[in-house]
């Protein structure tokens, strides 16, 4: 609540109140945008969320014996890099119901499937309201680590454009150059040029030379599809980055820059990877027709398929971070770093003074191997494993060093070497298999020490029978955000920073996917009002005896009566007021408000987490973020209550006040806490939100705040982030 808007407020209060409903408003035309919050009109079905829920349903078809349990987790971006949102337990032959709250703007879910073995399998799948995944042990469609997007175009940034050019290109200089449509010649690149080659593409030569004077970058992007015959890369600050899911090099590839492959690219012929070359990186899928020689440095996050030998030589390095095969010879004579899956169909041979460093969980698979280098596992825990088919050769300068086993089912034939522990000839690892690993290795150890029926590797709870996993709203490391105008019935002046609350919330679910507790964290991080209000949550699907006990209330001002279980009396819903005041909780610095005016110093507040135990496991559909109803009540006056759009209002709430002033609810159609032109007095963020600074309406800080809303939050979904353009900085706080 505003001082100089109390005033306004006060003589609007004098005012008779008419009984008339304003005519609900039509969506505003998307081509004529206001420029004021207080001049928009939305649609009546617009809640101004920047959230969706979700209702996803995950089968696994298959598994490796009758009733196996596995466990699903859901995350916004791949797992390696990427916040967990909601987790359950399925056996196999059934499926997982779930249903959670992601932010509108995230495109993809990413959905793992992790067995009692270790065994995992991602897919990747559009964030529609209403999806399924299906894990039916097909080849894993992802690996665990994610191909990024260019984030480029061909229709913004080009300095110059070519559409359905036919000819050769000579390009020098600097600027931004973009192949549209088709292109056919050879492409010849000088100076720092970029070109964006976004059609089809049938070049004859690519060239870029010239020493280290030649910086140019050439970007196959989405969705484009292209042929080289032949590419000469031969400058270490010249680069090439394929986005492409069709890039086919006809006459093999010789690198001498830098390339990145994030999407599918073929070779005909060889592919080498020449010395000077800076780093040559695979985070898609390459298939090699003949040898891969890497003769500099090579870093496969991915999928690399060498239908001929695979010959890290010299004073090269090779990182692999997933699989790569190799239907001839793996002849090592570079230095090797294995994380991953190597397969060789013939005869692996390490060679020389070099070292096949066979990292813990990783896995070289080959027919035969000779070794006349040292296999090293360099992993302080974990074992890494080597494991032949047939032939095992150690010669003299053999060595088997560190944590590694050497396991050949059918006996060692030659062992001439030395083998110093903890290395050992055994087959008593177990690795299991993966989207980087479909072969795996050994036999799994399932412990299950609560008995629950869900291993322990699956348990957050191991020894807990009661409790399995957690789930988590925005995520499990971030917050979400809440804010409040606080002069309801009447318009505030849409900063939304009478209150703004960032929480997380974190459920705990038994094996049967049922949930037993939930923490709330509070922190109240700005209060732009004068009025001193309090704030609680209702569950519109629970009775107050579903819930057992409540624990963490800041209740200091003798406003609110509790049931014994911690509940508020009086109500026929589960209402839990979480502080009557949020003064105890904020440690204030001087000057009026808290937090918004940019002038004043900067006040701190305590972190509150609010415990909610259940008297029985409820189902995870009663206690959805849909149905978790927060709300505060203003200046300590329990009835007035302002709560997010359409959400109900709780049995305490004073209903002569609904529908009067600015606020346009009419219960009986299931309307609630809207003005007229369905502008709301609570909105809700998924993140952690920069707030407007004191009296700097939403729409003036944030400059697509008005285009979403018009457009119904199908445009600009992502309109609170700090990206260029979308912030007037100086109205935020």
């Amino acid at each position: 609540m505003k001082t100089k808007i109390l005033f306004t407020a006060g003589i609007a209060f004098l005012l008779s109140i008419s009984a008339c409903k304003k005519e609900v408003a039509q969506k505003q035309d998307p081509a004529v945008l206001p420029t004021s919050i207080f001049d928009l009109k939305v649609s009546d079905d617009f809640n101004f969320k920047s959230t969706r829920d979700i209702g996803m349903r995950v089968m696994v078809q298959q598994g490796n014996y009758p009733g196996e349990i596995y466990r699903i987790n859901v995350y916004d971006d791949f797992p390696t890099i990427a916040h967990l949102i909601t987790s359950g337990i399925v056996e196999v032959g059934n499926e997982l119901p779930l249903q959670f709250r992601i932010p509108s703007a995230l495109q993809y879910l990413y959905i793992e499937k992790v067995a009692s073995t270790g065994a995992r399998e991602l897919q990747r799948i559009s964030s529609a309201n209403y999806i399924s995944a299906n894990f039916n042990n097909q080849p894993p469609l992802l690996t665990m680590k994610g191909q990024p997007g260019s984030g480029l175009n061909c229709n913004t940034g080009c300095s110059t454009s070519y559409n359905n050019h036919n000819g050769n290109l000579s390009l020098s200089g600097s600027g931004v150059v973009c192949l549209t449509g088709s292109f056919s010649g050879n492409l010849t690149l000088n100076g720092s040029v970029t070109v964006r080659i976004c059609g089809n593409a049938s070049i004859g030569n690519i060239n870029l030379n010239g020493g280290s004077n030649n910086s140019s970058t050439i970007y196959f992007l989405e969705n484009s599809i292209v042929t080289v015959n032949n590419a000469n890369l031969n400058t270490s600050n010249a680069s090439i980055l394929n986005y492409s899911d069709s890039l086919h090099f006809s006459s093999g590839f010789s690198v001498g820059g830098s390339f990145t492959n994030n999407g599918k690219m073929s070779v005909d012929g060889d592919l080498d990877i020449n010395n000077g070359a800076p780093n040559f990186i695979n985070n898609g899928s390459i298939y090699v027709s003949h040898n891969l020689n890497n003769n500099e440095m090579l870093t496969n996050n991915n999928y690399i398929f060498v239908n001929g030998k695979l010959k890290p030589n010299g004073t090269s390095t090779t990182y692999n971070y997933c699989q790569i095969y190799s239907v001839d010879n793996f002849e090592m004579n570079g230095t090797f770093n294995n994380y991953g899956y190597v397969k060789c169909y013939d005869e692996s041979k390490i060679n020389g003074s070099k070292t096949f460093y066979n990292y813990a969980d990783a896995l070289l698979s080959t027919h035969d191997i000779t070794i006349n280098g040292t296999i090293n596992g360099p992993s302080s825990s974990g074992l890494g494993t080597v494991k032949v088919a047939d032939v095992t050769t150690i010669n003299g300068s053999g060595v088997l060093s560190g944590n590694v086993e050497l396991c050949d089912s059918s006996g060692v034939n030659t062992n001439n070497g030395t083998i110093s522990t903890p290395a050992a000839i055994s087959c008593s690892n177990y690795i299991a298999t993966s989207a980087c690993n479909p072969e795996g290795f050994g036999s799994p150890t399932i412990i299950d020490s609560d008995g629950d029926g869900v291993a322990d590797n699956l348990d957050d709870y191991p020894n807990d029978s009661t409790r399995a996993y957690n789930s988590y709203y925005p995520n499990a490391t971030g917050f979400a955000t809440i804010g409040y105008e606080d002069l309801w019935p009447s318009q505030g002046d849409y900063d939304f920073n009478d209150l703004i609350l960032g929480y997380r919330v974190k459920k705990v679910s038994n094996a049967a996917n049922n949930v037993v507790e939930m923490y709330t964290t509070y922190i109240v991080r700005a209060i732009g009002a004068t009025y001193d209000n309090g704030f609680g949550f209702q569950f519109d699907d629970l009775n107050p005896s579903d819930v057992n006990t409540v624990s963490g209330q800041s209740l200091t001002k003798s406003l609110i009566s509790l049931n014994g279980n911690k509940t508020e009396s009086g109500q026929t819903k589960a209402v839990i007021i979480v502080y009557d005041s949020p003064e105890p909780l904020i440690n204030r610095v001087g000057g009026s408000m808290f937090n918004t005016i940019k002038t004043n110093g900067t006040g701190t507040s305590d972190t509150t987490t609010l415990y909610v135990q259940f008297t029985s496991p409820v189902a995870a559909s009663k206690v959805t973020q849909a149905k978790i109803n927060p709300f505060i009540f203003v200046n300590g006056t329990r009835g007035t209550e302002v709560h997010l759009p359409n959400m109900v209002p709780t049995d305490k709430a004073n209903t002569q006040l609904l529908g009067t002033k600015d606020d346009s609810s009419n219960p009986s159609q299931g309307r609630y806490y809207k003005t007229s032109n369905n502008l709301p007095f609570v909105i809700e963020i998924p993140a952690n939100f920069d707030y407007p600074a004191e009296k700097e309406s939403i729409s003036d800080a944030y400059n697509y705040f008005i285009s979403w809303a018009v457009s119904g939050g199908s445009n600009y979904t992502n309109w609170y982030d700090n990206l260029s353009g979308y912030r007037t900085a100086s109205k935020i706080y």
